[in-house]
């Protein structure tokens, strides 16, 4: 794999950055008609079901696309593309037969709580599709940045996804017809969908796609690499999703929205910083696979020190422009001024304590942020229960951001003891020769 020159790097920040941030103006121009055409409550109610449709992806992709992207980039650098493509075809089997999964479980909750047999083949079949639609554009676009062709497998997610998904919106919108969330999230569906297929078609353009599978690629036992990361994704990737469906269970629908567009500012301004990860990630694997442990502890400290830099900023501009921005969808909306602050102080808590869960799972760890962090989540969702009858919606930012410090801290700690790596943003002030990537320990 070849090392991405420094002005092709900014490049790819700039068009990825660019496109999520025109993917997020699709996003918010989205829920802006929804709130300002639909109604607040309406908005609440989709936001609810979105989130259900995120985590049931999780479980159609089974923890694939969360490790896909480190061991395609080490298969790749290795040249084993036979294994590769083993990878591949076990996670689009799991998406598929974890569609069917999903379908049935939909139907079967649906029709014994009281629903007829044609709303609850309506709604299953709408969830599922979403479903399908997250997890395998997820998985497509996870083995295209593995493959340093981040454009081609983020892209799809962050901007054509948004897109069409506005654009159907818009239609609805400008014929003054009225629709249903459940409606509204199969307009989601469908736009998830085409975003999954052209990434499908970008990966498929790949040479080694024409492989034949070796014989042994059954015997690979793929899901056990993967499974452990469907509670690791679960807690750490849709934090946000399962507390906008506790948010459901315990807020009127018109608080939902507040949060729900409070969390979208967050995820918007968390992209860069995921992109600046995923730009560095692949090198990073690249340099240990091939023993340059120096240059992969050195890439480590520069894109820990550009979060930083870039989460102040953010944390800054919300400081500064949040009231306005939160404005934009109604005068209630405001009241999430504070909540979008607290939210947003994760970003500086996480620059600080680095990318620990993708350097377990470089080191064969996948168990220990699922561990970790389902412990964080639970802490999270008991503390939101108990805060909000006192502080409202504060209550549950509160309980997000302290449970995001608890699991950062704790998971940098256990990095450093199984695999001597500091993945903090202290990891080299004073650079040393002999670096912690070349050696591995574990707990006594």
């Amino acid at each position: 794999m070849k090392k991405l020159p420094h002005k092709k790097l900014i490049g790819n920040f700039a068009v990825l950055t660019g496109g999520r941030l025109l993917g997020a103006a699709a996003t918010f121009l989205t829920s802006l008609l929804i709130a300002r055409k639909m109604g607040a409550d309406t908005l609440g109610h989709f936001s609810v079901l979105l989130a259900a449709a995120g985590i049931i992806s999780v479980l159609v992709a089974g923890g694939f696309p969360a490790i896909a992207s480190v061991f395609t980039a080490k298969l790749a650098a290795s040249d084993q593309k036979g294994v590769l493509r083993s990878l591949i075809a076990a996670g689009q089997r799991h998406v598929i037969f974890g569609t069917i999964g999903s379908l049935i479980a939909a139907l079967v909750y649906l029709t014994t709580t009281g629903a007829s047999l044609p709303s609850a083949i309506w709604t299953a079949t709408i969830a599922a599709s979403a479903a399908f639609g997250i997890a395998a554009t997820n998985l497509f676009g996870s083995v295209l940045v593995g493959l340093n062709r981040q454009q081609a497998g983020l892209l799809p997610d962050t901007f054509i996804k948004p897109f069409l998904f506005l654009a159907f919106v818009a239609g609805i919108v400008l014929s003054q017809g009225s629709v249903s969330p459940t409606n509204l999230l199969a307009c989601f569906a469908a736009a998830a969908i085409a975003a999954a297929i052209y990434a499908y078609t970008q990966l498929k353009s790949e040479a080694f796609m024409g492989y034949s599978l070796p014989a042994e690629s059954k015997r690979q036992g793929w899901w056990k690499k993967a499974y452990p990361w469907i509670i690791t994704t679960l807690v750490w990737d849709f934090f946000i999703e399962l507390h906008i469906i506790l948010a459901g269970l315990i807020a009127a629908p018109a608080q939902v929205a507040v949060l729900h567009i409070a969390f979208r500012f967050r995820m918007l301004a968390g992209f860069g910083m995921r992109t600046l990860y995923a730009l560095h990630l692949p090198d990073i694997v690249t340099a240990h696979t091939q023993d340059k442990p120096l240059i992969a502890q050195q890439k480590l400290f520069q894109v820990n020190l550009l979060a930083l830099a870039y989460s102040a900023g953010v944390l800054a501009f919300f400081a500064l422009s949040g009231s306005y921005l939160m404005g934009m969808f109604g005068a209630s909306f405001k009241t999430g001024w504070d909540i979008l602050l607290i939210l947003s102080a994760t970003m500086i808590i996480r620059a600080l304590f680095g990318p620990a869960p993708a350097i377990l799972s470089m080191r064969e760890h996948q168990n220990v942020p699922a561990i970790i962090m389902t412990g964080c989540l639970l802490f999270s969702l008991a503390g939101s229960l108990l805060l909000y009858p006192q502080l409202g919606l504060t209550g549950i930012a509160i309980s997000y951001t302290s449970a995001n410090l608890i699991g950062s801290a704790v998971l940098w700690y256990l990095t450093k003891r199984l695999t001597g790596i500091d993945g903090s943003l202290f990891c080299m002030i004073k650079p040393k020769t002999r670096s912690p990537f070349t050696r591995s320990v574990k707990l006594s």
